[in-house]
């Protein structure tokens, strides 16, 4: 029997094992398997300046038979050479993509007006992840979103965090567990939905923030945050008001004026005892481990884990090594 006399649920399952060159020796064959290897081959894209393949963004614009295919898309153009009518012809791409399962978007953080050209509704995208400021334009995509669960946005410049964060309706994105981004778009956004994992890497968190992310209609289980004031008042208020944390990673780039007194480190210990399902807690790259001596205790015992490594003196240096000459 001919390949493609095959019955088109096999050619279909053969095609999903196959790479994108296979894929497309495959499309050119016959008129039968063509629209079978054309389908998988937009499937899942990856596009960059890198590899060099951002003419597929112009193909998908012109196409929209092919842009349907495409559950999962992948843009990373960042650089200066990526001028305004490619990112038009990205934005009318997307507007094509109404099966999307994750997207990931990492252009100029200003153009987040191409999300605008996307007047369907995605209501397969569980994943959104981007370099966008967190304006209007994102808002009114997030509203056409209403199956995303994993949110990165608003993770590019710190210089655009002083500007007013826009409303989200509480409609809008109403599944939500994890979001990654700035502080203070987060404060916007996880209050009123059933946000788990907060990761915020840009920003400077305070105690007051966590109180107003505390407000999540679920636990709050995965936190990370950085800071550039004393950890002690945050961690005081997230014991008191996200008691169920498992894992919390805290960076500070707190200038101590001294060595911090062991009242500092007692302190922290205090608060992380009153989080009873906490697991791992990391603070300015130290890990902390619970200390409990057996399963009798009421109460973990936390403490900073002690340096292991072994002070190597001037008189152990090997000047001749390869090694040493690498820095």
């Amino acid at each position: 029997m001919a390949f493609a006399q095959l019955p088109v649920e096999l050619i279909d399952a053969i095609c999903q094992r196959g790479q994108p060159t296979d894929l497309v020796a495959l499309s050119r064959t016959c008129s039968s398997i063509y629209p079978v290897a054309q389908r998988h081959l937009y499937r899942h894209l990856s596009i960059s300046t890198a590899s060099r393949n951002l003419r597929a963004v112009v193909t998908l614009a012109r196409r929209p038979e092919l842009a349907q295919n495409v559950r999962t898309f992948s843009l990373r153009a960042e650089c200066a050479t990526v001028f305004r009518p490619f990112l038009r012809l990205v934005g009318m791409a997307l507007s094509r993509m109404t099966e999307l399962v994750s997207l990931d978007l990492f252009v100029d953080p200003d153009a987040s007006w191409i999300l605008s050209e996307a007047r369907c509704t995605y209501t397969r995208l569980s994943r959104f992840s981007c370099s966008l400021v967190f304006d209007s334009h994102v808002v009114e995509f997030l509203g056409k979103t209403e199956a995303l669960l994993e949110l990165q946005v608003d993770g590019a410049s710190i210089s655009h965090n002083a500007l007013p964060v826009p409303a989200l309706p509480a409609r809008s994105i109403p599944h939500l567990s994890q979001f990654v981004g700035s502080s203070h778009v987060a404060c916007a956004i996880v209050p009123g939905r059933p946000v788990e994992s907060i990761h915020l890497p840009l920003g400077d968190l305070t105690a007051e923030d966590v109180t107003v992310l505390a407000n999540s209609t679920s636990h709050v289980l995965i936190f990370g945050a950085t800071a550039t004031s004393s950890p002690l008042p945050i961690l005081e208020s997230l014991s008191q008001h996200m008691s169920s944390l498992i894992y919390l990673r805290l960076m500070t780039t707190f200038d101590f004026l001294e060595v911090p007194q062991p009242s500092f480190y007692e302190g922290i210990a205090k608060a992380l005892s009153s989080l009873a399902d906490l697991e791992g807690f990391e603070l300015g790259g130290l890990h902390w481990v619970n200390a409990q001596k057996n399963l009798q205790d009421q109460q973990p015992v936390w403490q900073s884990q002690p340096f292991a490594g072994e002070i190597i003196g001037a008189e152990d240096l090997d000047l001749d090594s390869d090694l040493f000459y690498v820095y």
